[in-house]
C-alpha cells in the first residue's frame, strides 16, 4: 500500500503504472520469484538479455535459464535466503538461442501479504569478462616476452625504491637469483665493476628525471666480467613519474668484436706507418751500404778500412731492423716455398737449444703426419726463434720450452676475422715461465712495446711474429697465466700436397759494356748505384722519375739492354707502369725491380727480378747478370 496526501493508504494499483515504468527502464534484468522459486514477473531488461518474451519467462525455474545453477545450488540458495541473507553470486545465464553470458546476480527474500517471495537483479558482466580475458592475455604475452627474451626487463618504483618486476634473464646475466634483487634492490649495483660503479650510480639517479643509457661492467659470482648496456625510461602519470622501466642487455660479445676490429685497424695503421718508415730508411741504408762497399773496393788504409767495416756493420744492423718493420707491416718480400713444418722445426732444434741455454729443456711434440705449408723459410725461422727467445726471457731461472705441431680443422665460428674455414697447420710454443699480466696481453703484438729493461729488446719480436703470420694468411693467439706460463699458437693454411721445394740461387759476373737505364728518385741511392754498376763493367744512364726514363729510353744509343727501376716513385708513373710501357714497344725488354718494401708481384715483376732494399752490392749485380743472361 502507499499513502496519499491525506496520509491515508492508497490502493497499490494507483502506482502500478509508475512501478512498471521504473523497473522496465532499469538496465539490469529483474526477476520476481514466487514461494516455489518460479518466475512470477520480469522486466524488459530480462526479456532482452535472455531473448524470451515475458509470457515465456513466467513460470520458469531459475535452472531453466541459469547455466550454472544445480539442484544443490538452489537448495543452498534457499537456505541462505530463508536465513535472511542477501546473496550475491557470479553465474552464467543461458539465452533462448543457447548461448551463455556472465552475470552478477544479487538475490533477496521479502514478504508480501504474508507470503515470502524473492527478487533477483542480474547484471550482464560480458564487458568485465572480456576485459579480464584481455588482461589475462596481456599478462600472458608480457610473461612470455619477459621470460623469453635474453635481455633483462625491469620495473622499479622510484619513490619506494622497490623493484616491482625483474625478468628471469637477470639470473642468467648477473648470475644471481631474482629473489635477491627483490629483497635487496641495490644488489644489482653492488655487482657493477668497482671502476664503473660510481659512474653508474650517478647515471641511475638521473633516470628519475629523463631517459638514460649507460654501458658498464658487472662481476658475476664466479668472477667473470660481462659488459652491460642499460637503458631506462621514466613512466609519467597524473602526479609525476610513477615508475621507471628499463632493459639491460649483455653486450660482451659485441664489445669483444668491436675490440678485435679496433685492434685490427690499429695494427693495420701502425703497419702502414712502419712500412712507410722502413721504405724511406731502406733507401738511406742502401746508399750507405753501397758507398761503404765501393770505398772498401779501393783497398783503403787499415784505419779507414776498419771504419768502413764498422759503417757496413751498423748499416746491416739497420737493415735488419727495417726487415723486422717490414715483416710486421706485411710488406717484406716473401720467397715462398712448399715445406714441411715438422721438418723445419726439427732442423731448427739444435740452434734453438743454443739460443735458449742449457738451463731450459727443449721438448718437441710433432705431428705424426707431415704438415705441408707454403711459407718463406727465413721468415718462419724468425717466427720460431722470436717465440723461443720470448719464452727464454720468461724463464730466467730455467724451465721447459715445448714446441708442438698439430692439424686443426677450424669451423667458421672459431675463426678470426678474414680467415677462411678449413684445415690449418698449427705450431704451439709453450713455456712454464712467469706468464704475461692480463692487462698487457692486448698490447704484446704492438711494435716497440716491451716490458724489458732498456737495451734488452727492441719491442719488435712479437710484432714481427704478428706481421709474418698475417702475411702468410694465418693468425697467432696467446694464452697466458701468471706464474704458470704462456702458450703462443701460430696457425697457417695446410696444403694437401706433400712435396717440398728448395730455393735456388745463381752465380753473378761482371758486365761486358751493356747499357743499363737506372731509374731511382732518391739521389744519394741513385748515385751510389750508378758508381757500383759502372765499376763492374756496365754503361749507365740514370733518371730520377718515370717521365725522364721514357725520354732517355728513346734517346740512348746504343740500345738499353736492361732497366733497373724502383717500383715506387713520384710523378704518376711507377716502376711497373714504366716497364709495361717499355715492354709494349719492345716485348723482349728486360727489367730488374727494386723497392724499400715488397710489392704485390704479378706480370713482369717476379721473385727472380726483384731486389729488396737495402741490398748487398753482390745481390744486385748477380740479379742483373742472371736477368741479362736468361
Amino acid at each position: 500500500m502507499a499513502s496519499d496526501d491525506s496520509g491515508r493508504e492508497a490502493p497499490l494499483g494507483a502506482n502500478e503504472a509508475l512501478f512498471r515504468a521504473v523497473i522496465d527502464h532499469a538496465s539490469d534484468a529483474l526477476f520476481v520469484h514466487g514461494p516455489d522459486g518460479r518466475v512470477i514477473d520480469v522486466n524488459d531488461a530480462a526479456c532482452r538479455s535472455l531473448g524470451y518474451t515475458r509470457h515465456e519467462l513466467l513460470g520458469m525455474m531459475p535452472g531453466d535459464f541459469d547455466a550454472k545453477m544445480t539442484a544443490d545450488d538452489l537448495a543452498a540458495l534457499s537456505t541462505r535466503l530463508e536465513a535472511g541473507d542477501v546473496v550475491s553470486i557470479d553465474s552464467r545465464h543461458r539465452r533462448k538461442d543457447g548461448s551463455t553470458f556472465p552475470v552478477e546476480v544479487r538475490i533477496q527474500r521479502f514478504a508480501h501479504d504474508g507470503t515470502f517471495r524473492s527478487v533477483s537483479l542480474a547484471r550482464d558482466m560480458t564487458h568485465r569478462e572480456l576485459a579480464a580475458k584481455q588482461l589475462r592475455e596481456s599478462e600472458e604475452r608480457f610473461r612470455e616476452l619477459a621470460e623469453t627474451i635474453s635481455d633483462v626487463f625491469w620495473i622499479v618504483d622510484p619513490h619506494k625504491h622497490e623493484i616491482l618486476y625483474i625478468s628471469p634473464a637477470y639470473e642468467k646475466i648477473w648470475g644471481r637469483p631474482t629473489a635477491t634483487a627483490y629483497a635487496s634492490p641495490r644488489s644489482w649495483l653492488d655487482a657493477v665493476h668497482e671502476e664503473d660503479r660510481e659512474r653508474v650510480r650517478e647515471a641511475a639517479e638521473t633516470r628519475h628525471e629523463s631517459a638514460y643509457s649507460a654501458e658498464y661492467r658487472i662481476v658475476r659470482p664466479d668472477g667473470t666480467i660481462r659488459w652491460i648496456h642499460d637503458c631506462a625510461y621514466p613512466v609519467k602519470g597524473p602526479t609525476g613519474i610513477e615508475r621507471i622501466v628499463g632493459v639491460a642487455r649483455d653486450i660482451t660479445e659485441q664489445r669483444v668484436l668491436e675490440e678485435r676490429l679496433l685492434h685490427a685497424q690499429k695494427m693495420d695503421a701502425i703497419g702502414r706507418l712502419a712500412g712507410g718508415i722502413a721504405h724511406d730508411f731502406n733507401n738511406i741504408i742502401g746508399a750507405i751500404t753501397m758507398e761503404a762497399d765501393l770505398a772498401l773496393e779501393l783497398e783503403p788504409p787499415p784505419e779507414l778500412s776498419e771504419s768502413l767495416h764498422d759503417i757496413r756493420t751498423a748499416a746491416n744492423r739497420g737493415a735488419a731492423l727495417t726487415r723486422q718493420l717490414l715483416m710486421f707491416s706485411r710488406r717484406q718480400v716473401m720467397r715462398v716455398q712448399t715445406l714441411d713444418l715438422n721438418t723445419h722445426v726439427m732442423n731448427l732444434a739444435r740452434m734453438l737449444q743454443r739460443i735458449i741455454g742449457e738451463d731450459i729443456g727443449l721438448q718437441l711434440h710433432l705431428s705424426p703426419t707431415p704438415l705441408v705449408v707454403r711459407a718463406d723459410a727465413g721468415m718462419l725461422d724468425q717466427v720460431i726463434m722470436n717465440l723461443a727467445v720470448n719464452a727464454r726471457d720468461a724463464m730466467p731461472e730455467g724451465g721447459t720450452l715445448r714446441i708442438e705441431t698439430a692439424v686443426r680443422t677450424v669451423p667458421t665460428s672459431r675463426l678470426p676475422m678474414e680467415a677462411p674455414p678449413g684445415r690449418y697447420a698449427c705450431l704451439r710454443v709453450c713455456d712454464n715461465g712467469t706468464g704475461i699480466p692480463p692487462e698487457i696481453v692486448p698490447r704484446i703484438f704492438e711494435p716497440f712495446y716491451t716490458t724489458k729493461q732498456s737495451g734488452e729488446g727492441t719491442g719488435l719480436g712479437l710484432a714481427t711474429v704478428f706481421g709474418v703470420v698475417q702475411q702468410h694468411d694465418g693468425w697467432v693467439t696467446v694464452d697466458s697465466q701468471l706464474e704458470h706460463g704462456t702458450t703462443f699458437e701460430v696457425c697457417l693454411p695446410l696444403l694437401d700436397e706433400v712435396t717440398t721445394t728448395a730455393e735456388q740461387t745463381g752465380p753473378h759476373a761482371r758486365g761486358t759494356g751493356e747499357t743499363i737505364l737506372l731509374v731511382e728518385d732518391e739521389a744519394p741511392f741513385r748515385r751510389a748505384t750508378r758508381r757500383l754498376l759502372e765499376r763492374h763493367g756496365y754503361r749507365v744512364v740514370d733518371a730520377e722519375n718515370g717521365l725522364e726514363a721514357l725520354r732517355l729510353w728513346h734517346a740512348t744509343e746504343p740500345e738499353v739492354a736492361l732497366v733497373v727501376t724502383d717500383l715506387v716513385m713520384p710523378g704518376g708513373i711507377s716502376g711497373q707502369d714504366l716497364a709495361e710501357r717499355l715492354r709494349a714497344e719492345r716485348p723482349d725488354a728486360k727489367f730488374v725491380f727494386t723497392s724499400g718494401y715488397s710489392t704485390q708481384r704479378g706480370g713482369i715483376v717476379s721473385a727472380d727480378n726483384f731486389v729488396q732494399k737495402p741490398f748487398a752490392s753482390g745481390q744486385l749485380l748477380e740479379t742483373i747478370r742472371r736477368t741479362l743472361d736468361r
